[in-house]
């Protein structure tokens, strides 16, 4: 088994060669010019040692990254990594009506996150126009909130101030290495053949933007499949992130099988609790509680491929999150803690996503 090596242990095995191979009158003690060419020698060989290390630890998805991670991906299952995505906006321009504000136009935030026109569109009578709009920059920092874009950089005639309804939303990284190497593990792993589970699974997970899905074969009727799908951030997907996911799946799917893409169904979850040492923040408490939520029911460790499972939320595992994030939550200690005005643990139906609702501090 190749094992790498530090240069002093090389350096002690080639002065032993050179001891039994020299003749009587040379010596390699250290200091002598024998022992200083033997040093030169291991620096260089420790340094091939790790490389050739590094080339162990490529050549298995367990322990490869980078560009080797991607080639093993594609060698041994098929799979790419899903690709950074820009952010999707609907703008609205006013200016002077019957004015053509032109595809590429260019507006931005006040952080200079700029956003290009998707096509041309025609100010109408009552000086506003709705426009499709993309991020320059791919990744999720192009998901910026509602009312952010209000920056012209680059001046357009007849157009005088814009803005955005809505949110940004479908800005993406790029895939990371181990989101990349479970997925590539699952399909080695996991038969994926004749559009069982398996299959659906790796399928949904190629699309840019999902994160977690949850397959539900049968669900009403034979030759029905009903796909459960979260995005990158575990939370509700965009429509068009969904109709992503359909039509990729479209491509594969067996003839004359009725697939159904959804969003998870919200279910709220209200958290009540009185602090009796600490200051207690609600805003914390709602952001540890939420992480802990998505990471329990959306997992993307897909071993156990039974999703018609329904999921139980721990009343105690709630009240221990909360204590064991007393940096954050400012909640040493507490009593009188209750979820959705029980003390019972919650239970989450299989096509549902525990969200928090509301954190009362009394």
């Amino acid at each position: 088994m190749f094992e790498a090596e530090t240069r002093a242990e090389i350096l002690k095995r080639l002065v032993s060669y050179f001891d039994d191979s020299k003749g009587n009158d040379v010596s390699a003690v250290e200091g002598t010019f024998s022992f200083d060419t033997l040093a030169a020698n291991a620096k260089e060989f420790e340094k091939a040692y790790a490389e050739m290390d590094l080339m162990m630890d490529a050549a298995f998805p367990q322990t490869s990254w980078g560009k080797y991670l991607d080639y093993l991906g594609e060698e041994l299952a098929g799979l790419t990594r899903r690709a950074a995505t820009s952010s999707k906006v609907k703008l609205t321009i006013s200016g002077t009506a019957g004015v053509t504000v032109p595809a590429g136009s260019l507006f931005a935030t006040e952080g200079n996150t700029n956003f290009a026109t998707d096509k041309d569109v025609t100010i109408g009578d009552d000086g506003t126009v709705e426009a499709d709009a993309t991020a320059q920059a791919s990744g999720s920092g192009g998901n910026v909130a509602a009312g952010a874009i209000t920056k012209i950089p680059v001046s357009i005639y007849g157009v005088s101030s814009v803005t955005n309804a809505a949110a940004a939303d479908d800005g993406y990284e790029e895939e990371t290495d181990d989101a990349l190497r479970d997925r590539i593990l699952f399909a080695v792993r996991q038969p994926a053949t004749s559009g069982n589970v398996y299959h659906y699974v790796e399928w949904a997970t190629s699309v840019s933007g999902v994160g977690a899905v949850k397959v539900l074969p049968l669900w009403n009727d034979n030759g029905t499949v009903k796909i459960v799908v979260v995005d990158a951030s575990k939370d509700t997907p965009s429509d068009d992130l969904l109709q992503s996911v359909r039509d990729y799946i479209a491509q594969y799917s067996p003839i004359g099988a009725t697939v159904t893409v959804v969003a998870p169904t919200l279910k709220t979850v209200d958290i009540s609790l009185k602090v009796t040492s600490g200051t207690g923040d609600a805003d914390a408490i709602k952001s540890v509680l939420t992480k802990y939520f998505k990471s329990n029911v959306f997992s993307t460790n897909y071993t156990d491929t039974d999703f018609s499972k329904s999921v139980t939320i721990s009343y105690a595992q709630i009240g221990r999150i909360i204590l064991d994030n007393s940096d954050s939550t400012g909640v040493e200690d507490y009593e009188s803690l209750t979820v959705n005005s029980g003390t019972e643990n919650i239970v989450v139906d299989a096509d549902n996503l525990p969200v928090v609702g509301t954190v009362t501090l009394t």
